[in-house]
């Protein structure tokens, strides 16, 4: 992804992980497209943030969380009226999975890591949007 114009905003991050090393993938891989990422460790913590007003262009939810696992934080995300892009993610990328996240209110899903190419073009109809 080219890097912004001058007066662009810049795209916000959020990765849903409770594991150190996805969360340092995932990170790696938005900061390098040039989104400002945060991370934290469980869906509840994800959920708060966006009740104290936070916004992000983007969530990276893992389906396995500690506290509130992903398909309930998506779904309690999406009831406060959160329109930003959710992408749901699993080691294993079954079919039950993929369907669950996506009732749950997710747009994307894959299974771990996200391939760079899927996150370029998913980065690239938010910055169109």
């Amino acid at each position: 992804m080219a890097s912004k114009a001058s007066g662009e905003k810049k795209l916000k991050g959020l990765v849903v992980d409770s594991g150190k090393t996805c969360q340092a993938v995932q990170k790696g891989l938005l900061s390098r497209y040039g989104v400002e990422t945060q991370v934290v460790e469980n869906g509840k913590e994800a959920v708060d943030l966006f009740a104290s007003g936070a916004k992000f262009d983007i969530v990276m939810i893992d389906i396995s969380l500690p506290v509130l696992d992903g398909l309930e934080a998506t779904r309690q995300i999406r009831a406060m009226g959160m329109r930003c892009k959710i992408v749901g993610i699993a080691a294993y990328g079954y079919e039950e999975e993929r369907r669950a996240f996506f009732d749950a209110g997710a747009d994307e899903f894959f299974e771990k890591p996200v391939p760079p190419q899927q996150l370029l073009r998913i980065l690239a109809e938010i910055g169109n949007n």
